[in-house]
């Protein structure tokens, strides 16, 4: 079946959808469809048009427009946010992040079945970290989501590993009780971040034996619980 046409039915303003026409139920149905698509492509479309601008107009002592204003550090970087301000309408907060994201996570390393904010949970790391990430997203989808909740996403980087659904919801019976998961999840958090920061290669002999002796107390729980 063809997509339903609406075009001559609806418009769209920045206040929202103005229907001057009865709709079909397949041409209801249908807009959904393209909302949905402008909507999750919006955000790295707006991105990677400020990252345009950053690289290509940066480096101009005068955007057109502020022939006669004075040049101050990273002004042309300014220059260029205030003209998105004005031609967007969105804060500069949100035109900054889209633009961080756009940086941060190439196109060769965007999945079109996850959403942007998946593609932002994995932006501060480095790409083959990325791609394993916006992959576990994938993989380890329940039947009911297409892909793991950003939230979880989020959380299970923060500790290193993907966290259960268990871990996310926690019994509110144990609420109010010191829950060893959280202190676990940073430990493990920081011993990742500091192998992938290399301090196993550059750690010597005695700073290894230093933090085996602080881990020891580990090594006691464990022992304890077998007993």
């Amino acid at each position: 079946m063809k997509p339903a046409r609406t075009d001559s039915k609806i418009t769209l303003t920045r206040t929202g959808l103005h229907i001057s026409a009865e709709l079909s139920f397949e041409e209801w149905q249908d807009m959904a469809a393209r909302f949905g698509a402008a909507m999750s492509s919006a955000a790295f479309v707006i991105g990677d048009w400020l990252v345009y601008g950053e690289d290509h107009f940066r480096g101009q002592q005068r955007l057109p427009g502020f022939e006669n204003e004075s040049i101050g550090p990273r002004r042309v970087s300014a220059e260029i946010y205030n003209e998105a301000l004005r031609l967007t309408g969105l804060d500069r907060s949100t035109l900054i992040t889209y633009a961080y994201v756009a940086r941060r996570v190439p196109s060769s390393l965007r999945n079109e079945q996850l959403s942007w904010e998946h593609h932002k949970a994995v932006a501060k790391l480095d790409g083959e970290e990325q791609k394993r990430w916006l992959q576990i997203a994938l993989d380890e989808a329940d039947a009911e989501l297409a892909a793991v909740p950003t939230r979880r996403l989020r959380k299970s980087i923060t500790a290193g590993r993907l966290l259960t659904q268990e871990e996310m919801t926690l019994d509110p019976a144990d609420r109010g009780r010191l829950n060893h998961i959280p202190f676990l999840n940073r430990l493990n958090a920081w011993w990742s971040q500091m192998k992938e920061n290399g301090w196993l290669k550059r750690a010597t002999r005695e700073q290894k034996e230093t933090l085996v002796r602080d881990l020891s107390m580990v090594t006691r729980i464990i022992q304890e619980l077998e007993n």
